[in-house]
């Protein structure tokens, strides 16, 4: 069962000890930071996985918008020359 964004769960991570005793000295919350910094691994590892899934198809919109020019850019109230 998928885990609630909120709930934690107890894991190992190893670090070096001068970035753990430099934390520590700093008062820095390693696991929030541990935390964090897996997050964004975790939202640039699924960007990347999904550009690569639909490369294809960005490629076709971008030729199609090259050959026929933006979908409705004649009603474009703001137009950039």
């Amino acid at each position: 069962m998928p885990q609630a964004s909120t709930e934690k769960q107890r894991t190992n991570v190893t670090l070096t000890a001068a970035n753990l005793a430099a934390a520590r000295e700093l008062g820095l919350n390693v696991s929030a930071i541990s935390d964090a910094a897996v997050s964004e691994a975790v939202r640039t590892a699924r960007a990347r996985a999904w550009a690569a899934e639909n490369a294809e198809a960005i490629s076709e919109r971008r030729a199609w918008i090259e050959t026929n020019g933006t979908p409705l850019a004649d009603l474009q109230v703001l137009k950039v020359d």
